[in-house]
C-alpha cells in the first residue's frame, strides 16, 4: 500500500518522503527514502521535516491473541508508541495533515454487523493484538486533531488486496494453496466480510488528505470505513484467484467451532514455545463472521467512490501471480 501511495503522489507532482524499516525498500525513482524504525523518534522526526502531509501506513500485523509479554511489548511499541512518535514529529515539523491507516477490525468483535457505519463503537474485546493496538492508535490519532495546528483523520479499510509480491492478504494464502493445504472451507457459506482494493484505499488516502487541508471542519477528527462495496463470503470471493491459478475450490466444509478451538490451541502452544499457528482464532473468525460496512460518510465528506472492483482486480491478480509466483 505504501508503494502504491508513493507512486500516486509522485504522479500528482508531490515531493515524497518514505520511511521504511527495510533497507532495501528503495524502488521508486524520485522518492526520498529514510530507513529506520518508527519507535525511534529521531528517525521519524527527520522523515517528516519539510512535509505538509503525513500518511501513516506502518504497522505490524500480528493476529495472535495469546502471546508472550515480549511479543505484546513489540506490537504495542510499533503500532501504538510508533504512532505517538509520528504525532509528536508532525507537530514539531509543522505538518498540517495526518492520515492514519487504521482497519475495520477496530470494531470487530464476536457480534455480527451487516452494513454498519461509523456510529458503531469500538469492540469491547479483541481476539488479536492487531485489532487491540490499531484501536489504541486510532484513538490517539483522532484525539490529536486540532492540537498544535495538526488535523487528523483515520481510514478503516477491510482486507487490503491487489497485485503485489508483498500483499500480506494473498502471500500467505497462495503459499498454502501451492502446498496443497487448501482442502476444505471453514464455517457457513452465509459468512460475509469486506475487502479493499489497494487502488481504492490510495484514492481515499489522497481525498482525505485534501479534505483535511480544504475543509478541516468536516474531515478533522473523523474515521471513515473504506471498502470495495462488494461484501462476500471470503472463500467465494477468492474463487477467481484459486481457479485462475489452476486449482480447484474445495468441496468439503469444516464447522467453525472445531477450527476455532484448534486456533486457540495453536496460540497456546505457540505461547509455550511451539511453532507459529497455521491459523489463529481471529483468522477463523474472519472466515466465519458476518461483518460488513457501508461508506456513506466517506461519500458525503470526501467524495469517495471505489474505482476498482473484484472482477477487474482479480483478473489483474491472476495475471500477476502467474508471472511472479511458482504456482505449479
Amino acid at each position: 500500500m505504501g508503494r502504491a501511495l508513493a507512486k500516486a503522489l509522485l504522479d500528482r507532482g508531490c515531493t515524497v518522503h518514505s520511511l521504511d524499516i527495510r533497507p532495501d525498500a528503495k524502488s521508486i525513482p524520485g522518492v526520498k527514502y529514510f530507513t529506520g524504525d518508527i519507535r525511534d523518534y529521531g528517525t521519524v522526526r527527520a522523515a517528516t521535516e519539510g512535509c505538509t502531509t503525513v500518511f501513516h501506513c506502518a504497522a505490524v500485523m500480528n493476529f495472535l491473541g495469546i502471546c508472550r509479554p515480549s511479543v505484546r511489548r513489540e506490537v504495542y511499541g510499533i503500532n501504538v508508541t510508533g504512532t505517538e512518535n509520528i504525532i509528536r514529529a508532525c507537530r514539531e515539523s509543522g505538518v498540517k495533515a495526518l492520515v492514519y491507516t487504521s482497519s475495520h477490525c477496530v470494531c470487530f468483535d464476536t457480534r455480527p454487523v451487516i452494513a454498519g457505519d461509523e456510529s458503531k463503537p469500538y469492540a469491547k474485546r479483541y481476539l488479536d493484538l492487531y485489532g487491540e493496538t490499531k484501536t489504541a492508535a486510532e484513538k490517539i490519532v483522532l484525539g490529536a486533531d486540532g492540537a498544535g495546528g495538526l488535523r487528523t483523520a483515520s481510514l478503516r479499510p477491510g482486507g487490503v488486496w491487489g497485485p503485489s509480491d508483498d500483499c500480506y492478504m494473498f502471500s500467505k494464502f497462495i503459499s498454502q494453496l501451492v502446498k496443497g493445504k487448501l482442502v476444505a472451507t471453514i464455517g457457513p457459506a452465509g459468512a460475509i466480510i469486506d475487502n479493499t482494493h489497494v487502488e481504492n484505499l490510495v484514492l481515499a488516502e489522497i481525498l482525505t488528505a485534501e479534505a483535511l487541508i480544504t475543509k478541516p471542519e468536516v474531515a478533522g477528527g473523523q474515521a471513515y470505513f473504506i471498502v470495495d462495496g462488494e461484501p462476500m463470503n471470503l472463500m467465494e470471493w477468492l474463487r477467481p484467484l484459486i481457479e485462475g491459478l489452476g486449482y480447484r475450490m474445495p468441496t468439503r466444509s469444516i464447522p467453525a467451532l472445531p477450527m476455532y478451538f484448534l486456533g486457540f490451541l495453536a496460540e497456546c502452544l505457540h505461547y509455550i514455545g511451539g511453532p507459529s499457528p497455521f491459523m489463529t482464532r481471529l483468522e477463523v473468525h474472519n472466515l466465519t463472521a458476518k461483518f460488513t460496512f457501508r461508506q456513506d460518510k466517506a461519500r458525503r465528506h470526501l467524495g469517495f467512490e471505489p474505482i476498482t472492483g473484484r472482477e477487474k482486480g482479480m483478473k489483474e491478480c491472476v495475471e500477476f501471480y502467474k508471472k511472479h509466483v511458482n504456482v505449479n
